[in-house]
């Protein structure tokens, strides 16, 4: 299997654009509006950008792992134990955003150098199974349009 040159340039543009929307989404949000909780289940708008953030590190290094060592075992975390562990309910909102700017430049930088073999390299992960680079990539798009609809639909419920 070869994964077009084209999916490859688009998933790349999607991964590298997910700062600067969250940006323009966030624009003029105030702090009682990041810290408000339209759903009894879902992150805050501050405590998403900070959960955001915090996975560009695990990402990169699930990425980096995969591309060093052969089919190697990813485990999963408790996101919930994160977000109280790192205070997400505390976060400065422009620091998240500079971080998620910055993590994501490394993970797009290391992707756009893969050779066609790099992006099907192997791994397990403990709750999603098989999984590789490609697929990684695609679910870290999924991830950030989870919660950038978020915070469309908080903007969507302010007009």
């Amino acid at each position: 299997m070869t994964i077009p040159k084209q999916t490859i340039k688009y998933l790349l543009s999607g991964l590298a654009a997910t700062p600067t929307v969250a940006e323009r989404l966030l624009a003029g949000v105030t702090d009682a509006e990041l810290d408000a909780r339209p759903d009894p289940d879902r992150f805050t708008l501050r405590e998403a950008l900070a959960h955001m953030a915090d996975w560009e590190g695990v990402w990169l290094e699930r990425i980096e792992r995969t591309l060093a060592e052969d089919n190697p075992h990813l485990p999963g975390y408790d996101e919930g134990q994160w977000a109280l562990d790192n205070d997400y309910a505390h976060a400065v909102a422009a620091e998240q955003l500079a971080r998620l700017r910055t993590g994501r430049e490394k993970i797009v930088a290391r992707l756009s150098g893969l050779s066609p073999e790099g992006w099907l390299r192997p791994a397990s992960h403990s709750e999603w199974g098989d999984t590789n680079v490609f697929a990684m990539a695609a679910l870290i798009l999924g991830h950030d349009g989870y919660h950038l609809r978020q915070f469309v639909e908080f903007r969507q419920q302010e007009a």
